[in-house]
């Protein structure tokens, strides 16, 4: 990416990571139909912007994640027992959700998507229906209305949306979008569900950061830091936003919404 393009997809990054689109998604659509990037590329490039939301999301917790880095030591010294109560059970939450989500979600990281090689209009309808699909399990999951109060977070939970962000390295899927409903299909109140999603966000973006440097998938030239630093930029002043409005707004109708524009390219091609 060159700078101009870096700031562009830093801010689309920065706004989309803390809504139920998949971030991902947009990203890949955007730089593969407007700015002509191949396909697998574009995924990496896609993914690589996440950086800079993780340090957002690092900034705006950083409390949760001090309190939870200083009761680590007691978290390991009493295993057993520790997880059952706050802040242990955030712990084995976030500990539990990233090794399963690491198990599924890693090899389509690293195998699935290098097999991909599709035609831009292709790739825009199926990254469409995704986005339709996430829209419609977030719909789905506001149906249930009755929410148990802040409560411990049980390992039948933590597996399950374990599996869900797994499935969201694929573009389309959104990672936020797929976890918060999984939380709300659980009863957990939409506050207690946005926090979990998003602290479940740190560890699964940095590993993935990892994997994708050190198998050389993105290089460091200039336009990559400068869409680390503007998806930070965007992304902090985002999660102020998104956190404070985020009950009164239907996502779920901007992932259907996105999911059809996306499939516009693909109608018009006949």
């Amino acid at each position: 990416m060159d700078i101009v393009q870096g700031l562009v997809m830093g801010a689309v990054q920065g706004i989309a990571e803390w809504l139920p689109l998949s971030s991902e998604g947009i990203c890949t659509l955007i730089l593969v139909n407007f700015f002509h990037t191949d396909f697998k590329e574009a995924v990496y490039q896609a993914i690589w912007l996440h950086a800079g939301t993780l340090f957002a999301a690092l900034v705006y917790y950083r409390k949760e994640v001090w309190d939870l880095s200083k009761h680590l030591p007691f978290y390991f010294r009493d295993i057993r027992n520790s997880f059952t109560l706050p802040p242990g059970d955030i712990i084995n939450y976030l500990l539990i959700a990233t090794a399963v989500s690491c198990v599924l979600g890693g090899p389509l990281l690293l195998l699935g998507i290098d097999q991909i090689q599709l035609r831009a209009v292709i790739v825009s309808a199926l990254v469409g229906l995704l986005l339709i699909t996430t829209g419609i399990v977030q719909k789905l999951a506001q149906r249930s209305t009755e929410y148990s109060p802040e409560r411990t977070v049980g390992w039948k939970e933590s597996v399950v949306t374990g599996i869900a962000q797994g499935f969201s390295v694929l573009p389309g899927i959104s990672r936020s979008g797929v976890t918060i409903s999984t939380l709300l299909f659980f009863r957990y109140s939409p506050a207690q569900a946005l926090k979990l999603s998003f602290l479940l966000s740190i560890p699964a973006v940095f590993i993935a950061e990892a994997a994708i440097l050190v198998t050389g998938k993105v290089s460091l030239v200039a336009g990559d830091i400068a869409g680390i630093i503007s998806s930070f930029s965007v992304g902090l002043l985002a999660i102020y936003v998104v956190m404070k409005f985020a009950a009164r707004i239907p996502f779920w109708a901007f992932c259907i919404f996105f999911g059809l524009l996306s499939l516009v390219p693909w109608l018009t091609s006949f």
